[in-house]
């Protein structure tokens, strides 16, 4: 019988790449009073989610995308809800928490698990969000997202 995260991580990386929980807290509330803060996100974005390197993870599709951020549960952070779009209908991917980290100048989380840790890095500008999945510890881009707000 297959475990429940034996069966969500596969969806994840197949689906999405992964995402997920909290990096850099410290900075989120920095990241606000420099305009970074989490109103930059919040809302719906659609786009796509392209496969960057189909060696490092062969189960990749390409995929249309919606993503909506709402506040998160601590100050400075967004929730991520994200979707794929299969035959014209959405699908839930997963839902994850994200933080501004200064130093790198985006928005990230990490997901770990028994068989993968990933790292999001998301980028807002405007009315455009881009960012790559990378896998780590080797930080090959497994996945590039192009998104504009909805």
């Amino acid at each position: 019988m297959t475990s429940m995260a034996g069966r969500l991580v596969p969806r994840l990386l197949g689906a999405f790449g992964c995402a997920a929980v909290m990096a850099a807290m410290g900075s989120a509330a920095h990241a606000q009073s420099e305009g970074m803060g989490p109103t930059q996100l919040i809302g719906t974005w659609r786009g796509t989610s392209l496969c960057a390197d189909r060696i490092a993870a062969p189960a990749c599709h390409d995929e249309t995308v919606v993503y909506h951020f709402t506040a998160g549960p601590k100050a400075g952070t967004v929730h991520w809800a994200a979707d794929k779009v299969v035959n014209g209908r959405r699908q839930p991917m997963g839902e994850f928490d994200l933080a501004y980290d200064k130093a790198e100048g985006c928005w990230n989380a990490e997901f770990s698990s028994p068989r993968v840790r990933m790292v999001w890095r998301l980028v807002v500008d405007g009315a455009q969000l881009s960012g790559t999945a990378r896998l780590l510890p080797d930080n090959q881009t497994v996945r590039k997202v192009s998104l504009r707000r909805e």
